[in-house]
């Protein structure tokens, strides 16, 4: 009887089979949920790393092409797209537009002071008259027709630029009234006006065509 009764107790005391089994059940549930932790744990590392990349790359590649744009070209002498021709007082230089004039003018004198032509031809107070004596020749194949009160500037030596006067000097006309209608190969002499203040010389002389772009001239003077 002793002997039966140990042996009871002993299988009670061991858990039976029912217990083996809700341990088994426990261990495989808790390993569920930490790989379930790991797995949301590490997932949105990756989409960061990807995302971050995507996106700086192409804003670098922008930056460093936009510079250039920002350049701007440079011009000289009158600003005509053709440039000009330069010389000294005396010198016939070339003068050409896209209209299809083609000139070889010359600054043969530039006459400072010049007086009136008559009573009613004055300069206004603190100015004088200067001339500009021009010789315009058409190298063109069809007739130059321009006005030359239009075409003429003088610079002066504060670098403010001056447009003609139309008030004639002495011994000196102006063209047909600045008038100039020349055939293939023929030439025209005349004076443009301009009224220059007290103090100040003129210093270059310029002709350039206002309408069509094209070459000028610059004579410093």
């Amino acid at each position: 009887m002793m002997r039966h009764h140990a042996f009871t107790r002993s299988r009670k005391a061991s858990g039976g089979p029912g217990a083996a089994t809700a341990v088994t059940a426990a261990a495989a549930a808790t390993a569920a949920v930490l790989a379930l932790t790991a797995c949301s744990a590490s997932r949105p590392h990756p989409a960061k790393t990807r995302g971050t990349t995507a996106t700086a790359a192409p804003h670098a590649k922008t930056a460093g092409k936009s510079s250039p744009s920002n350049g701007q070209p440079s011009g000289g002498g009158t600003g005509q797209p053709g440039g000009s021709s330069l010389g000294p007082l005396g010198s016939s230089l070339a003068v050409s537009d896209s209209s299809g004039t083609e000139l070889d003018v010359t600054l043969s004198k530039l006459i400072d002071p010049a007086s009136g032509a008559n009573k009613y031809s004055k300069p206004a107070s603190g100015k004088h008259f200067v001339g500009v004596k021009l010789r315009v020749q058409n190298k063109a194949s069809s007739t130059y027709q321009n006005n030359a009160n239009n075409e003429t500037t003088v610079t002066l030596s504060n670098g403010t630029i001056l447009h003609a006067d139309y008030n004639p000097i002495a011994n000196c006309g102006n063209f047909d009234n600045g008038q100039v209608k020349l055939k293939s190969g023929a030439a025209a002499t005349g004076c443009v006006t301009f009224q220059v203040p007290k103090g100040q010389k003129v210093i270059q002389v310029g002709y350039v065509n206002t309408v069509f772009p094209g070459k000028g001239a610059e004579w410093r003077v």
